[in-house]
Parts: C-alpha cells; sequence; structure tokens
C-alpha cells in the first residue's frame, strides 16, 4: 500500500509539473493573440485614450484561470488628464478561453496605482469616457472578447475625489477592496469588502476622518433600471468601533435620496470621535470610554443643491470611565447623553448639538458640565462647569510637556458661559457675552521641571468681561510671589487664533509683591528639556524657533502694568533687594523701570525689551556708589581670569545704554551687540595684576603690588565682539600714564600706554610711600615712553612704538566724542566726575613741538 502511495504521488507531481509547463507554453503562444484582442476591445469601449507600456500573459499567479497583466496603464479622462494611473491592470479568464473562439473576463485587479475622480462645479464629471451602449458593436459583429466581469479589485490604489459642484474632497488609500456580483445585469447582490486608510475627507469646508482606517463588509441589492440601493447588510468599523448600517439609497432626477441609519450597541467615545469633524475632535481625540455606550443614528431625505436630508445622531454613556494619556487617572461614574439635530432646515443655521447631565467623579470629586452649541455658521454656546479638579489627575490636560505633576485640588465654582461666539471674539461686543464663576487654589501644586509652584492660595473670579485675581500666592523655585489685579478682554483672548488676526488685547492692571524672587531657576522653566538638549541640531533649532513663536504669541495680546515690589531677588550669583518699579506691556513692547539696590549700591533701570521673531533690547543703566570687586565677583569675573574681583576695589558710577539683539532660535546674537558706557570711579585700587609685572623694570615693585589711582573717568563702546577703550590719563602712586586699547570677546588684546618717564626715574631715587599717595598731575614729562601691548591675555609682547600710540591716542578722542554724543542722546548732560582743577590744562597729547622720548626694551607675555 506504502508503495502504491508512493508512486501514485510520483505520478501526480509529474502530471502536475507537465500540466503546469503546457500551459506555460500555451499562454506564451498565445500572448500576443490575446494582447492584441484585449487592448482593441477595451479601445472600443472608450472614448478617451488608453496608454499600455506593455503586457504579459500568465497562469502561475492565476491557476487555474489565465491573467492578462497590462503593465504601465494610464486611462485619460475627458479632461485629457489621468483618470486611472496603475503599475498593472490585470484581467482574468479561464483557461479554455486561450483555445476558444472568444476570450471571456470574468473579473479584473488594478493595483499600485491612483484613481483621479474629478467633478467640476457645473456638475461635469471627468470620468464619462465610455460610449452609449448604441455606440457599441452588436452582438455578433466579430468581436473576439467578451468583457462580462463578476470581480473587480483594488489593490493599493491611491483614490482622489474631488466635487466642486458640492465642495466635497476626499483622499484616502485604497489597501484592498473587492466588488463581486452579475454586473452585466440590470439588477443584482452586490458584495463587497474594503480595506481603507483615510487620508481626509473635506465636506463643505470641514475636515473629517483624517488619518483613519476604515473597513466595512456590506451585501447591497443594485437595480439600475431604478437607480436604488438597498442595503442587505453592512458592518462598518472605524478605527475598529464597529457599527451596524441599513437602509436604501434612491437616485431621483430631482437628487439623491437617503434613508440611512446606522447604530452601535458595544460602541465607545472613540467611536463618535472619529466621526466629528478634524476641527472638533483634535483635542479629544486620545480620549477614551469603557461602560455602557449606545449609539444611533439616521439620515433620511433628499440631497441636492437645494436642500439637505435630516441627520439626527443621538449617543450616551452610563456607569462608564473616561480616560486619556494625559489623565493620571480616570473619570470615573460618567453619565451623559448628547444630542445632535441638524434642525428644522436642514442645515448649519439649524443645527444644534446638546450635551446634557455630564456627571462623573475625580477621586470622589464631582465634576458636573453642560454644553449646548447651536447655529454652527455662528455658534451660540451655552456651557456651565462645577466641582473640584484634582491636579494630581488633570495636570496633563494644561497642554505643557514641562509640566510632569500636580497635587491638590482647584475649586471650579458655577463657572457659566453664554453667547455667540463671535462676540467672545470681538473686545467690542463682548459685553453681550454672559460670563460668570471663579476658581479658588488652596495648596494647588504643578511640578515643572525639577521644581514645584505651590499656589498656596487665591482666587480667580470671572465677572463678565472682567477677571479679578485676589491674593494669589505662588511659592515655589526660590521664590515668593503675590499678585492681586484686573484683567479685560480675557475670552477674546482665550478664544483668538494664534496669530492674534484681530488685534485682541488684554488689558490688565495688576501689582505684584514678592519677598523672594529668584530669577534664574524661574527662566529655567521655558528652558529645553534634557531630552530635547539630545536631539539634533535642526530638530532643537525648530524647538527654540517655538519657544521663541510661543512667548511672542502670548506677548502680543498684553498691554497694561504690574507694579512689582521685590524685597529680594537673584540671578546666579547676582544679589539685589529693594527693587520698586514697573512693568509694562504695549503688545509686543515689555518696558521696565524700576530702580534697586545691587553691588552695595543702587542701579537705576529703564529699558524696552521687544517680543518679535528676533527679539531685541534697548535699555539705559545708571550706577551709582557701585562696589567694583562686588560687581566683579556677582558678574564672576565676565567669564575672564586675569583682571578678577579680588585685584580691584574702589566705587563705581556709570551710565550705561545697551542694545542686544537674539536671533530666531532665542540664541543671543554676540555679533549685534553693542554698549555705550560712561564709568568714573572714585577711590580706585588695583592689586596684584600680573600684567603690570612687566614695569618693573623702570618703577618700584611695591608700588606695582598695590596701584591707588585718583578719580578716573572714560567713555567706553563695546561693538562687534570688541571692547573700545578711548585714552584716559591714569594718576597713581606707581605711575601716571595715558592708555587707550581695544579688548575682544577672544582675550585679544592691543593696548596703547605713553608714560611719563622722566617723573617715573626721578621717582627711582625716592624712597617707598606706604601711604600710596599718587604722582602729581603731569601727562607729559621731560620725556616719555611709548608701548603697545600686542596678542592674547595668555600670550603677550610688549613693543615700543611713538608713532602706533600717538595715532591710536587721536583716532580714539574720535571715538570718546562719538561714545559722549551717543550718551547724551539717550541721558541728557553726562558728568560723572568733577575733574580736579590741575587736570584741566593738560592735554591728552601735545600739538606742539615733538617731545623728546625714549625706549626701553621690555619682555612680555606669559
Amino acid at each position: 500500500m506504502k508503495k502504491f502511495l508512493k508512486r501514485l504521488a510520483v505520478i501526480l507531481l509529474i502530471f502536475f509539473v507537465v500540466l503546469i509547463g503546457a500551459v506555460a507554453i500555451i499562454a506564451s503562444l498565445f500572448e500576443g493573440k490575446v494582447g492584441r484582442q484585449i487592448t482593441k476591445e477595451l479601445n472600443k469601449q472608450l472614448k478617451s485614450e488608453l496608454v499600455i507600456e506593455g503586457f504579459g500573459l500568465t497562469v502561475i499567479r492565476s491557476f487555474p484561470n489565465v491573467a492578462a497583466n497590462l503593465k504601465g496603464v494610464t486611462l485619460k479622462d475627458n479632461r485629457d488628464g489621468a483618470l486611472l494611473e496603475a503599475k498593472e491592470l490585470s484581467f482574468r479568464f479561464g483557461l479554455l478561453s486561450l483555445l476558444s473562439s472568444k476570450i471571456k473576463v470574468r473579473s479584473v485587479v488594478v493595483s499600485d496605482g491612483a484613481l483621479n475622480i474629478q467633478i467640476d462645479r457645473q456638475g461635469n464629471p471627468n470620468y464619462d469616457i465610455f460610449r452609449e451602449s448604441e455606440e457599441a458593436p452588436e452582438e455578433g459583429s466579430g468581436s473576439s472578447t467578451a468583457v462580462d466581469i463578476e470581480l473587480a479589485r483594488l489593490r493599493n490604489i491611491e483614490l482622489i475625489y474631488s466635487d466642486q459642484s458640492t465642495r466635497q474632497e476626499i483622499d484616502a488609500l485604497v489597501n484592498d477592496a473587492t466588488f463581486s456580483g452579475e454586473f452585466s445585469s440590470e439588477q443584482f447582490s452586490l458584495k463587497s469588502q474594503a480595506d481603507i486608510t483615510s487620508r481626509f475627507a473635506d465636506l463643505d469646508g470641514i475636515r473629517y476622518l483624517p488619518g483613519k482606517k476604515i473597513t466595512y463588509d456590506a451585501s447591497v441589492f443594485v437595480n439600475l433600471e431604478e437607480g436604488s440601493y438597498d442595503i442587505e447588510k453592512a458592518a462598518l468599523e472605524i478605527e475598529d468601533n464597529a457599527f451596524k448600517v441599513d437602509g436604501t439609497i434612491e437616485n431621483w432626477e430631482s437628487g439623491t435620496y437617503f434613508d440611512l441609519s446606522a447604530s452601535s450597541d458595544e460602541g465607545n467615545l472613540e467611536g463618535v470621535l472619529a466621526l466629528l469633524p478634524e476641527q472638533y475632535a483634535q483635542s479629544l481625540q486620545d480620549f477614551s470610554s469603557t461602560g455602557k455606550f449606545n449609539f444611533n443614528a439616521f439620515i433620511k431625505g433628499q440631497y441636492n443643491q437645494r436642500q439637505n436630508p435630516e441627520i439626527r445622531v443621538e449617543f450616551g454613556l452610563e456607569d462608564g470611565r473616561l480616560s486619556s494619556p494625559r489623565l493620571d487617572n480616570p473619570l470615573k461614574d460618567v453619565s451623559f447623553s448628547a444630542v445632535f439635530t441638524n434642525g428644522k432646515f436642514r442645515d448649519n443655521s439649524s443645527s444644534v448639538f446638546t450635551l446634557e447631565n455630564f456627571k462623573g467623579y475625580f477621586n470622589r470629586e464631582l465634576v458636573e458640565m453642560r454644553l449646548e452649541v447651536a447655529n454652527l455658521d455662528d455658534p451660540i454656546i451655552d456651557f456651565s462647569l462645577d466641582g473640584v479638579a484634582p491636579l494630581e489627575s488633570v495636570y496633563g490636560l494644561l497642554g505643557n510637556p514641562k509640566i510632569t505633576g500636580g497635587n491638590g485640588e482647584v475649586e471650579i465654582k458655577n463657572l457659566r458661559l453664554k453667547g455667540a461666539y463671535s462676540d467672545m471674539l470681538d473686545p467690542g461686543r463682548i459685553s453681550r457675552v454672559e460670563a460668570s464663576g471663579s476658581l479658588e487654589f488652596d495648596d494647588a501644586a504643578l511640578s515643572i521641571k525639577d521644581e514645584q509652584l505651590l499656589f498656596d492660595r487665591g482666587e480667580l473670579r470671572l465677572e463678565g468681561n472682567r477677571m479679578a485675581v485676589e491674593g494669589l500666592r505662588i511659592e515655589g523655585a526660590g521664590s515668593d510671589i503675590s499678585f492681586m489685579g484686573s484683567a479685560y478682554n480675557i475670552l477674546p483672548v482665550l478664544f483668538a487664533d494664534s496669530v492674534n488676526s484681530q488685534n485682541v488685547e488684554l488689558v490688565f492692571d495688576a501689582s505684584m509683591v514678592a519677598k523672594t524672587l529668584d530669577i534664574d531657576r524661574l527662566m529655567k522653566f521655558s528652558a529645553l528639556t534634557p531630552e530635547e538638549e539630545e536631539a539634533p541640531e535642526e530638530v532643537k533649532d525648530s524647538l527654540k524657533v517655538a519657544v521663541v513663536q510661543k512667548r511672542e504669541a502670548v506677548t502680543s495680546f498684553l498691554k497694561g502694568s504690574f507694579n512689582a515690589d521685590v524685597e529680594a531677588f537673584n540671578y546666579n550669583l547676582i544679589e539685589g533687594n529693594n527693587f520698586k518699579g514697573k512693568l509694562e506691556f504695549d503688545n509686543n513692547i515689555m518696558g521696565i523701570r524700576g530702580e534697586v539696590a545691587a553691588f552695595d549700591g543702587t542701579l537705576n533701570l529703564d529699558g524696552r525689551t521687544y517680543f518679535e521673531a528676533e527679539p531685541r533690547l534697548e535699555a539705559k543703566l545708571a550706577c551709582k556708589g557701585i562696589d567694583v570687586t562686588e560687581f566683579f565677583r556677582q558678574s564672576e569675573n565676565f567669564g575672564q581670569e586675569v583682571l578678577k574681583s579680588e585685584n580691584l576695589k574702589g566705587k563705581l558710577d556709570a551710565l550705561i545704554a545697551i542694545y542686544a539683539y537674539w536671533d530666531r532660535e532665542g540664541n543671543f546674537d554676540m555679533d549685534n551687540l553693542r554698549v555705550l558706557a560712561g564709568i568714573a570711579i572714585k577711590d580706585g585700587e588695583l592689586k596684584d595684576f600680573g600684567m603690570l609685572e612687566s614695569f618693573s623694570t623702570f618703577v618700584k615693585i611695591k608700588d606695582l603690588e598695590n596701584i591707588r589711582f585718583v578719580d578716573m573717568q572714560n567713555f567706553l563702546e563695546i561693538r562687534k565682539q570688541k571692547l573700545y577703550i578711548p585714552a584716559m590719563f591714569i594718576r597713581s602712586n606707581a605711575l601716571n600714564l595715558t592708555i587707550s586699547g581695544e579688548h575682544t570677546f577672544n582675550n585679544e588684546i592691543e593696548y596703547n600706554i605713553k608714560v611719563n618717564a622722566g617723573q617715573v626715574l626721578a621717582d627711582r631715587f625716592k624712597r617707598y610711600d606706604p601711604n600710596l599717595k599718587p604722582k602729581p598731575a603731569r601727562r607729559s614729562g621731560t620725556f616719555n615712553l611709548y608701548y603697545a601691548i600686542l596678542g592674547t591675555i595668555d600670550d603677550y609682547r610688549i613693543v615700543s612704538s611713538k608713532r602706533r600710540v600717538k595715532s591710536d591716542f587721536e583716532q580714539s578722542e574720535i571715538r570718546k566724542r562719538e561714545i559722549q554724543r551717543g550718551l547724551e542722546q539717550t541721558f541728557g548732560v553726562v558728568q560723572l566726575l568733577e575733574e580736579p582743577e590741575d587736570w584741566k590744562d593738560i592735554p591728552e597729547y601735545d600739538h606742539g613741538e615733538e617731545e623728546e622720548y625714549l625706549d626701553f626694551d621690555l619682555e612680555g607675555g606669559r
């Protein structure tokens, strides 16, 4: 028996191989004939052009049928565009058809292409490409191919549908779809299954089904003579939510008549949200529900250019639970009922959506809500909300990824909003809107990055167009701040678009009292997260641009002022106290004016920040009695290690004008930074400054260890990452000299020095003065020395060059006058020091006879 079965298997295998080989040979013999017949027959049926790049006949993939495969197919529409493009169009027919005089095509498969259906404003389609029946050849006229399709299949076809007459546009990917039936009959049962990915469906300017997965399995009785479609059964799934569909569709002369119903007994909220327009569903699309969910909908009536069918949708939830990735804990014991109808006029103007009796519990705290939206053309909103929101559960709804946790509760008391949406957008009509209610904070906290902000107490109260802030105290991130005041137009601002196209302004008047203010810790809230910092540079740049754009968008709404009183603040090592001033906002401009105690002196600040695509700052700063040691220490020696806080002593008065810029990513633009400064130092000392050791050749080394100089003033400028120091006379206990120079932000230096050498040499024969009494004020002596210090802070050389030094002094005098004029335009008359009488007859340089000078070679650098 075993031998028999083995022999039988071998025989069958041989037979099968021979059969397949024979069929393949037959197919190759008939390939040319079949290709010509099918192409000829198709062109007989078409008024447009069919373009084919190649043809092939196969039996392997389609056995026991034969597949005639048209390669690279383009079927033109009646506008000379492409109606169908496909990588392959395959016709299937029986194997024996190859041996008969007439090939009978039973099925067609279209794969890897696009179907583009267009209807113009007059209702004319682009797919009217088939000849009328009387134009087609009669039976028996000699046609060698009969097309009697019973099965059609689409694979990986992009469906593009646009109807300008009804303002409808659809884009979808048909992954796989089959249609079967006796298509040649006037009446037949159409069976169809499909797996579709919807790109979008735009209906009358409203977008539906963006990126949704849709499947269906339907059986429809088709009556072509009467133009009716009776749904025998249909199961529709949208994003895995199943609906049963029933009813009929009829084509009348006056339009299309619908009588359809859909229901779901085991659905959920996701199924309803998937059907909503994108603009409404976007903020809710990640919500899901469990519980007893019911859904019923029907469409009944005629559809044409003048009228719409009646539409009614009802859904609800009982004993349910609402969850979302943005909720740490779900809303439990949820119940509600909702109804949508397009009303008696069956259009947007009479449409009404109502959400009634919404109840749910957050941690046993009740939340109740009601919403009604009428007239979708000009929506009228009636909304109410009451309950308690635990921040531990709802912080994710704030939409800020930097907020990572919450504690405590916010009590929502009788929040009510009623009126036309257009009035809510318009400050001129906002008085027509009813608005009331309050939010109360009691030990409510948010975790932002590594910090926690505690809303210790306070209330936000809505009174029509006014929002009052009372006793709001915020603690955290090293700060303790209290706010109170009022703001107007809060609703127009909340509902305004991102570009503030209606120029809405949040008008406010408020005060801020801070016991402590840690500015650098607060600023970290807007900085990138560690994960964002690790992203590629182009991603980081886009995130930084988004931060700048968001800041610009927020400030574009603001118009008002904060009266600020800050007891103590710090920014890195900088410490200040008793700031009293005002912050003023005018759209994208923030002004700050006030006085603060810092660096053991006082600073008076008046500045404006422009929050634009590329932000900028204009500020003027008046400093009085600043301790230079503290100024350098708290400023971290301005990032350099040569002249440090321990080297300096004295009191600084200064007038400073600052012009600073940032790029689109929020990076500080160092190249465009410009600073003008007039400075005066009183009782100044320079201790253990290593760069002066090179002058020990002709100055007592003890004099260089601690240099005490007479009150000194000069005008400085920062531009193009370079500090310019015009020529200034320095009178000290060690020596009298005139100095000018340039110092780049990369610590490249070029200093020019003139020393009263005659006075210095005379002092070599005097005893050391422990009282550090300054030398007499003689800038020019019997002879002078001229030196240039060139190189970098770490590697410099000192060279003798009278011509170079004197030329730089002349040029620096011009720069000094320009800086002074610039400061006077900002501050008015600038006079920081009263020059001593014995200075006034001493010119900065001598225009008369050439002075005698000696050159000394000094070793420099490190």
